[in-house]
This record gives C-alpha cells, sequence and structure tokens, in this order.
C-alpha cells in the first residue's frame, strides 16, 4: 500500500528539500507550471524516479527537481516510501537458484565425466582382454587343428599295426607250419636211418652165425 505525502500546506511556502519517489503509475509527465497542458512538459519520469521535493502545495501540485531541471508534478503521484524493487530481488531470487543448479548440474557433469572415464579405462582393459581371447581362440584353433591331424596319424598308424599284427600272425603260421613239417622230415629220416642201421646189423649177426 503506498503512502502518499499528504501533508497539506494551509497556505503556499517553502519547505525543506527532501527526497520522494514517483509512484508506481504509468510514466508521469513533469510539467513547467503546475496546470495541465499539452506544452508545458518538459519530462516523463518512470516509476520509483527519486526526484527532489521543493514545494508541495495545497493545491494538489508539488514542486520538484530532477536531473537539474525543476518542474512541477501532481502530488498524488509521489510517495516518501523508498521502492521496493521486487522484480531485482525476483531476478536475484532466480540467479541465485540457477546458480544453485548449475553448480548442481557441474557436480553432476564432474561425476558422469569420471564415470565416463572409468568406463573407458573397463571398456580399454575388456578390449584387451577380448584381443587376448581372440588370441587364445587362433591358439586353440591351431591346437584343435593339430590334434586333429595327429587323430589323423594315429589312426593310420593304429591301421598300419593291425596290418603289421595280422601279417606278422600269418608269418609265425607259415613258421610254425614250416617248423613241424621240417621235424616231421627229420623224425622220418632218423627213424629210416635208425630202421636201415638195424636191419644191417641183425643180416651180419646172420652171416656170422
Amino acid at each position: 500500500m503506498r503512502n502518499f505525502l499528504l501533508v497539506m500546506l494551509l497556505s503556499t511556502g517553502v519547505v525543506a528539500q527532501t527526497t520522494v519517489y514517483v509512484g508506481d503509475q504509468v510514466k508521469i509527465p513533469m510539467r513547467a507550471d503546475d496546470v495541465i497542458a499539452k506544452n508545458n512538459i518538459i519530462d516523463h519520469l518512470h516509476i520509483n524516479t527519486p526526484v527532489t521535493l521543493i514545494e508541495k502545495q495545497a493545491n494538489g501540485w508539488s514542486h520538484i527537481k530532477h536531473d537539474n531541471k525543476q518542474g512541477w508534478i501532481i502530488s498524488r503521484y509521489l510517495t516518501d516510501k523508498k521502492p521496493v524493487n521486487t522484480l531485482a530481488k525476483k531476478l536475484q531470487s532466480e540467479l541465485n537458484s540457477a546458480e544453485k543448479v548449475n553448480k548442481s548440474q557441474h557436480q553432476a557433469a564432474t561425476e558422469l565425466k569420471q564415470q565416463i572415464k572409468t568406463h573407458e579405462v573397463e571398456i580399454s582393459r575388456l578390449n584387451v582382454e577380448i584381443q587376448n581371447n581372440n588370441t587364445q581362440s587362433l591358439e586353440l584353433n591351431k591346437l584343435q587343428n593339430k590334434l586333429f591331424k595327429l587323430d589323423q596319424v594315429n589312426t593310420d598308424l593304429t591301421d598300419q599295426v593291425s596290418m603289421l599284427k595280422a601279417t606278422n600272425s600269418s608269418l609265425h603260421t607259415t613258421d610254425f607250419l614250416t617248423i613241424i613239417s621240417a621235424i616231421t622230415l627229420f623224425l622220418g629220416l632218423a627213424i629210416g636211418i635208425g630202421v636201415g642201421r638195424a636191419s644191417g646189423n641183425r643180416d651180419n649177426k646172420m652171416y656170422t652165425l
């Protein structure tokens, strides 16, 4: 609620100069004299403009000074209360809030950057591990190929061993038969020789008698 300057002088006179303010209206005209006329406006004062009050008259006009210019303004547009710059306070509050939000966002951004850095390190480690695994996979494939080849060689060798065993068994059978035949032949010869000698001895004895 605006407090207007209500001190009314019973007679026109000079009062001590003091600072008052233009109220919260639109631009208020400052006139060359205390009458409303189109040609006596010397300035337009914005709201909350401080002016120096020289004289306040009973007719509703006040003699003021502003920017080294003197003029007249309707008294009801003046107040002795220093205006509160609500807009400035609001902007300052918003600025403070924005700074808090900015600080919070900056901290969050810093944390995110740290997380990104940590993730990048982890990704690099995983890439190295993947490369090592790929290398190991290649080595494993090589070993598997070698093992496959060794299996093939082992299979071939097994087949060859089986063939050799079969051949060896056949050879053993042939050798056994050969030995039996030779023994039989030797026995037959020995028996024949023995029988021949026995017959010769018997005949000799008969001739001797």
